[in-house]
C-alpha cells in the first residue's frame, strides 16, 4: 500500500514548526535580555547604594556637629530647667519656654538623624510627589556645618509656590549633596572672602523644575565642561571622579537633565539639572 503524502501538508507543518522554533529563541532572548537588565539595574542600584555610603562617610563631621549642637542645647536647658525648679516659687512661664526649646532642639536632632536613615538606606528609586525646595534644604542642613567648617557661605534663592516635581527624595538628596561639596572643593583655593554658594531653584519651561548650585571658584577648564560628567574623570588628588557621574545617572533616570557652564561674571562655574513635574 503507497501512502501519499501530501506536499502542501509538509510544507504547512514545516511552517509551524520553524515559527514554533522562533517563538521558543525569541523567547529565551527576550528572557536573557530581561534577567540582563534586572542585573545591570542592580548594580546601577549598589554602585549608587556604595557612593552615597561613601558621600555620608565625607560629611561625618559636619552630621555629627549638626547632631551635637541641639543635644548641647538640650543638655543646657535641662540643667537651666532643674535649677528654677528649686526656686521659691517656681517660675513656670520660664521653664515653659524651656520645655519649648527641648522639643525644637530634639525635633532638629530628629530630623537630621531621619534624613541620614535615609540616606543611608538601600533602597530602589520610587517615585513621588516632591517639593524640590524641601529637598534642596535638606541637603543644604546636612552640609551647613561643612560650609561653616571651610569658611564657606551658602546662599539660597527658592522661588516660593514651586509646583510638585515627580522624583525620589533620596536619590535626589544624594545628587543636591554631590553638587554642593562638589562645588565647596572648587573653593578650596580661593581667598577666604570669595568663598560663596547660592543655590536656586525656579519654573524651567512649563514641564520641569531647575536647580542651580552657582559658585565664585576658578570655573571649569576650556573645553571640559561635557567632560565633568564622566565617570572616573577628576581633578581632585584624592577623587574617585564618580559623584558627578552617578549624579547624571540619577538625574536621567528621573527624565531629567544636567549640564555644567562657566559664569557669565568669569568667576567660578554653574551646575543646573531639571526634574520633571508630576503628572
Amino acid at each position: 500500500m503507497i501512502v501519499r503524502v501530501d506536499p502542501l501538508q509538509i510544507g504547512i507543518a514545516l511552517l509551524l514548526l520553524v515559527q514554533t522554533a522562533l517563538i521558543v529563541i525569541l523567547m529565551i532572548q527576550n528572557h536573557r535580555r530581561r534577567k540582563a537588565q534586572d542585573e545591570a539595574q542592580r548594580q546601577r542600584s549598589e554602585v549608587t547604594h556604595a557612593a552615597r555610603l561613601v558621600l555620608v562617610g565625607e560629611m561625618t563631621a559636619s552630621i555629627a556637629h549638626e547632631v551635637s549642637q541641639p543635644l548641647g542645647a538640650i543638655l543646657s536647658n535641662a540643667d537651666a530647667a532643674d535649677l528654677l525648679l528649686q526656686a521659691d516659687p517656681v517660675p513656670l512661664d520660664e521653664i515653659r519656654r524651656i520645655l519649648e526649646d527641648i522639643r525644637r532642639d530634639d525635633l532638629r536632632a530628629h530630623d537630621i538623624i531621619r534624613n541620614l536613615r535615609k540616606l543611608l538606606a538601600k533602597r530602589e528609586l520610587r517615585m513621588e510627589r516632591i517639593d524640590i525646595n524641601e529637598i534642596v534644604q535638606t541637603a543644604l542642613a546636612l552640609s551647613r556645618s561643612d560650609a561653616m567648617r571651610r569658611g564657606i557661605v551658602i546662599r539660597s534663592a527658592l522661588e516660593d509656590a514651586l509646583p510638585r516635581a515627580s522624583g525620589d527624595p533620596v536619590h535626589l538628596q544624594q545628587v543636591m549633596l554631590n553638587l554642593i561639596i562638589n562645588a565647596m572643593d572648587a573653593l578650596q583655593e580661593v581667598a577666604a572672602d570669595r568663598r560663596r554658594i547660592e543655590v536656586q531653584t525656579r519654573r524651567h519651561g512649563a514641564k520641569s523644575v531647575e536647580v542651580c548650585i552657582v559658585d565664585t571658584g576658578p570655573g571649569i577648564p576650556d573645553g571640559r565642561a561635557a567632560r565633568v560628567f564622566e565617570s572616573f574623570y577628576t581633578t581632585k588628588h584624592d577623587g574617585m571622579g564618580l559623584g558627578l557621574s552617578i549624579a547624571r545617572a540619577i538625574v536621567q533616570t528621573h527624565g531629567g537633565a544636567i549640564w555644567a557652564e562657566n559664569n557669565d561674571a568669569g568667576h567660578g562655574a554653574s551646575f543646573r539639572f531639571t526634574i520633571p513635574l508630576a503628572a
